[in-house]
C-alpha cells in the first residue's frame, strides 16, 4: 500500500476527496434524500447519513464514516488505490450540486403571531399529565410562566421568548389518542428562541421536543434526583440554530449534555453538534433506553403500575455513568 500511494500526488488525492458525496451518490443511483437542513439519508443502509455539506458521513449502526474516498471504498468495496482512481476520473464540474432549502433555513416573513387561546386547559393537563406521565406541578408551572397553553383547537402549544420576554417561537402538537398525531411550528416562528426551562447550572440539557424535555425533568423526580438546576432547552427537532443562540446569549455554559432521540437522525445530530463545539465545550450524552425519555417515562410508570412499586427507583438518571457518559 505504500507504494500505491506514491501513484498520486497530493492534489490527485485533495481532488478525489473534494467530490461532493451527494452528487456522487445521486450519479451512481444510491436512494439518498434530504431529511434535515444538515443531513442527507442514503434509504435502505441502516442509518447512513451524510452531511448536507456533501463531505463527511457517518453510517452508525456500522461505526464508521469519512470522506468522499472512505464513501467509495466502504459503498463499492473498493481499495484506497481504486476509490481514488475513479474519484479523480470525474471531471470538476460533472457532478453539479445545489443543496436543497429545507423550511427552517427560510428567512423569516410577516408578524409572528401566537395561536388564539383556548378558554381552558384541561385537554393539554389530560394528555401531558395523563398520556404522556408528566409530573402535574411541572405542567402547572410551565402554564403558569406562560410556556405552555391550550390552543382554540385543543392542541398544546409551546412558545419560546427572547431576553426581554417577548414570544419569538411557538410549535404546536395535537393532544389527540388516536389516529395522526399532528405537530408544526408556527408560522414566521424564530428557532433561535427555544423552548426552554431555565437553571444556574453551567451544563445545557438539549432535547429534541418539548415533551421529552418535560418528560426528562420528571424522570428526574421518579428518581429523587435533588439540586438539579441546569438549563433545558428543545431544538424543535434536530435543527442547531436554537442550541448555537443560547450559547451567545448565555456565556456561563460550559458543558452541553445531548439528550437527543436514541435513533439514527438523533445519533447523526449529536455527531455534527460535537463535530462543531467541542473544541469549547464538554459534550455529553445521555441517551435514553428507549426511542426517548417519554418512553422511558412511560415505560417506568406501566412497570411501577404492575409491580406496585411506588417512587423509590435508584438514582438512574442522577450520577449513574452508563447511563451519562462522555461523548
Amino acid at each position: 500500500m505504500g507504494r500505491e500511494t506514491l501513484r498520486f500526488t497530493d492534489e490527485q488525492i485533495e481532488q478525489a476527496n473534494s467530490v461532493n458525496i451527494i452528487s456522487y451518490a445521486r450519479d451512481a443511483g444510491y436512494p439518498i434524500k434530504q431529511v434535515s437542513a444538515k443531513a442527507y439519508k442514503i434509504e435502505g443502509y441502516g442509518g447512513l447519513y451524510v452531511h448536507s455539506d456533501g463531505h463527511k458521513w457517518n453510517w452508525f449502526s456500522q461505526g464508521k464514516g469519512g470522506g468522499t474516498i472512505q464513501f467509495v471504498m466502504e459503498m463499492e468495496g473498493k481499495t484506497w488505490v481504486e476509490a481514488i482512481k475513479q474519484l479523480i476520473g470525474i471531471a470538476p464540474d460533472a457532478l453539479p450540486y445545489v443543496a436543497a432549502k429545507m423550511p427552517e433555513d427560510e428567512p423569516i416573513k410577516g408578524e409572528f403571531i401566537l395561536p388564539e387561546k383556548n378558554k381552558t386547559y384541561k385537554h393539554i393537563f389530560a394528555y401531558l399529565i395523563k398520556t404522556r406521565g408528566i409530573e402535574k406541578e411541572i405542567v402547572y408551572d410551565l402554564v403558569k410562566k406562560g410556556k405552555v397553553y391550550e390552543n382554540k383547537y385543543k392542541s398544546c402549544v409551546f412558545v419560546g421568548y427572547d431576553k426581554k420576554g417577548e414570544a419569538k417561537y411557538a410549535s404546536i402538537r395535537s393532544t389527540n389518542t388516536t389516529g395522526k398525531s399532528f405537530r408544526c411550528d408556527v408560522k414566521n416562528s424564530d428557532k433561535a428562541y427555544p423552548f426552554c426551562v431555565e437553571g444556574d447550572g453551567d451544563t445545557l440539557c438539549v432535547f429534541e421536543s418539548p415533551i421529552d424535555l418535560m418528560s426528562y425533568l420528571t424522570l428526574l423526580k421518579k428518581y429523587k434526583v435533588k439540586d438539579f438546576n441546569n438549563p433545558c432547552i428543545s431544538l424543535g427537532g434536530v435543527a442547531i440554530k436554537p442550541l448555537d443562540y443560547y450559547l451567545q446569549e448565555h456565556l456561563n455554559i460550559s458543558n452541553i449534555m445531548l439528550c437527543l432521540d436514541n435513533d439514527e437522525a438523533g445519533h447523526f445530530s449529536c455527531q455534527q453538534i460535537r463535530d462543531k463545539h467541542r473544541d469549547k465545550y464538554k459534550i455529553l450524552r445521555h441517551l435514553p433506553k428507549g426511542k426517548d425519555f417519554n418512553e422511558d417515562l412511560i415505560s417506568l410508570l406501566e412497570e411501577s403500575k404492575a409491580l406496585h412499586v411506588g417512587e423509590t427507583q435508584a438514582d438512574e438518571y442522577g450520577e449513574d455513568e452508563a447511563a451519562i457518559e462522555m461523548f
